[in-house]
């Protein structure tokens, strides 16, 4: 009998994992400051951050892409400068939310929370920053910018920096003629500029939202959230979807029930084809391009989001160091 091939060997389509499996291996490297693990890092950055500790972060962030949040446990402070103004946006237990690209944001997150967090890899022109601001004012005190590949590891340096630096110690701005002759200045900056225009909604409450399109989830997908990068769908209920294929790697997380996800077409009969079941907490990664039926049980809430507008390359980081976490599938 042939053994299982695993989601990491040469040809596999779906990388899969189980949500309550995962968390228990990695459970331990939720640490402040950022309290952040990486659980897939090819197209898609998917991550899960929160854990026993509160995070520890007086950082905003700025990207060029957007950032999809679902609150798995607890709730979460959302920090945001919206418009040029402080904003505190409440993301609660089964909420979701979708921030658009360069809205600055600091996510605060209290001891035994945990949330779903979705961000794009950067293009090659794309650079991320951390800015800290004057204590209750819209002044930038200090700001890194650098390249990220990985939130978790790619951040810690830079707060770090900040930690180290005089404005960290004396909470003022240095003149701009006080500024060292060598090395990053205190403020460096930005690329692109930041978005001042954008009104941010609330988030969702997802019971709430599949209840009031029951009728239309009861035959095909549901767009949940369509912004300038990613395309986020509810899947609910008994359906067959396929067979599908996406131009970006594909994110499948099923909240409630059982599923079955078969890979399609390609090499002829005599190729071998992937069949997965799945079951409640599945987390699967589909590449780009490979085609699939994905099949849901009546009892079915299914979130899967892509990202159409990826560009067509091969992700910067090796397959095998981004899946060595991924429980094996089966093969037909």
């Amino acid at each position: 009998r042939k053994q299982p091939r695993t989601a990491m060997s040469a040809g596999s389509a779906f990388k899969h994992a189980v949500f309550s499996e995962w968390y228990r291996e990695n459970e331990k490297f939720l640490k402040p400051p950022i309290c952040n693990k990486l659980f897939a890092g090819g197209q898609l950055k998917v991550m899960f951050v929160g854990g026993k500790q509160a995070n520890d972060r007086g950082d905003y962030h700025v990207e060029d892409g957007e950032e999809f949040f679902y609150m798995i446990k607890g709730d979460m402070v959302l920090r945001v400068l919206e418009k040029g103004k402080h904003r505190d946006i409440v993301i609660k237990e089964g909420e979701s939310f979708l921030l658009p690209a360069r809205i600055p944001h600091s996510p605060q997150r209290p001891p035994n929370s945990l949330g779903l967090v979705i961000e794009r890899e950067r293009k090659d022109e794309e650079t991320d920053a951390l800015q800290w601001f004057v204590k209750g004012t819209t002044d930038v005190l200090w700001r890194r910018t650098f390249r990220c590949y990985d939130l978790g590891k790619d951040l810690v340096p830079v707060v770090k920096a900040f930690q180290a630096s005089t404005e960290a110690k004396t909470g003022q701005k240095t003149p701009k003629e006080q500024w060292p002759r060598q090395g990053p200045p205190p403020i460096m900056p930005l690329p692109r500029p930041l978005d001042t225009t954008t009104s941010l909604p609330d988030p969702t409450v997802l019971d709430t939202w599949v209840q009031a399109n029951a009728a239309a989830l009861k035959t095909r997908f549901v767009e949940l959230f369509k912004g300038e990068d990613f395309n986020v769908q509810i899947g609910c209920g008994a359906h067959t979807i396929g067979p599908i294929s996406h131009t970006s790697e594909a994110f499948y997380f099923l909240l409630k029930g059982k599923g079955e996800l078969a890979e399609e077409g390609g090499g002829g009969s005599e190729s071998k084809k992937q069949q997965l079941s799945l079951v409640q907490g599945s987390m699967v990664v589909v590449d780009a391009m490979a085609k699939h039926l994905l099949t849901l049980s009546q009892d079915s809430v299914l979130i899967a989001l892509t990202w159409p507008s990826a560009p067509c390359h091969e992700p910067r980081v090796d397959a095998p160091t981004i899946y060595r976490h991924f429980k094996p599938v089966s093969m037909l």
